[in-house]
């Protein structure tokens, strides 16, 4: 799976992780569940794992198309502990089978994701 960032989400992902030294492998640890979703592995059923995933609090879909889904999805950060704080967008292209992410954010610096963002991946 091909991995890319926005450089809005670079640079917001500097920023957090000067805060928090464990996002880096964060990250890696969110990748691997997002290579779960989109990825046929051994013994896993891709639509049972992402049912489970999606109808927990962990991720929801918020755009959904025949080229792309964009997923918001909370994002465990071992410096904070259980306090569910990050939130990460990321939009799945299925043509190119590869994950861009847009958004990465803070549930006390803002509530919401940034819509004008993720319209700009919507085709």
């Amino acid at each position: 799976m091909n991995y890319d960032e926005d450089s809005e989400f670079s640079k917001e992902f500097k920023r957090f992780a000067k805060k928090w030294r464990s996002l880096p492998n964060d990250i890696k640890d969110a990748k691997l569940l997002i290579e779960k979703m989109y990825t046929p592995q051994d013994k896993v059923n891709i639509k049972e794992y992402k049912k489970s995933l999606f109808n927990s609090k962990r991720a929801t879909i918020l755009h959904n198309s025949d080229t792309c889904e964009v997923v918001k999805m909370r994002l465990d950060c071992a410096a904070l502990g259980n306090k569910e704080l990050l939130r990460l967008i990321f939009v799945f292209v299925c043509t190119e089978n590869g994950v861009t992410f847009i958004e990465l954010y803070a549930k006390n610096d803002k509530s919401r994701e940034d819509e004008k963002r993720i319209r700009k991946y919507i085709v």
